[in-house]
């Protein structure tokens, strides 16, 4: 019993956090390509602050 209450607190901690090959990092956020084809328009540049403040809105963070 024990075995399947610390598998499924495992799952549950790792289906929230999510991480792409970009190197960004999602709490509980948008799905990354529509986020950040959003942001790209929204900042009208693929990086920068701007952009940064904008993935953090939808939940996305990259590591400094």
């Amino acid at each position: 019993m024990k075995t399947y209450l610390l598998a499924g607190a495992i799952f549950a901690l790792t289906a929230c956090a999510s991480v792409n090959d970009e190197g960004w990092t999602g709490q509980n956020a948008q799905p990354f390509d529509s986020a950040r084809a959003a942001c790209e328009i929204e900042a009208q540049a693929p990086r920068g602050a701007e952009f940064e403040a904008c993935m953090a809105s939808k939940g996305w963070t990259r590591p400094q």
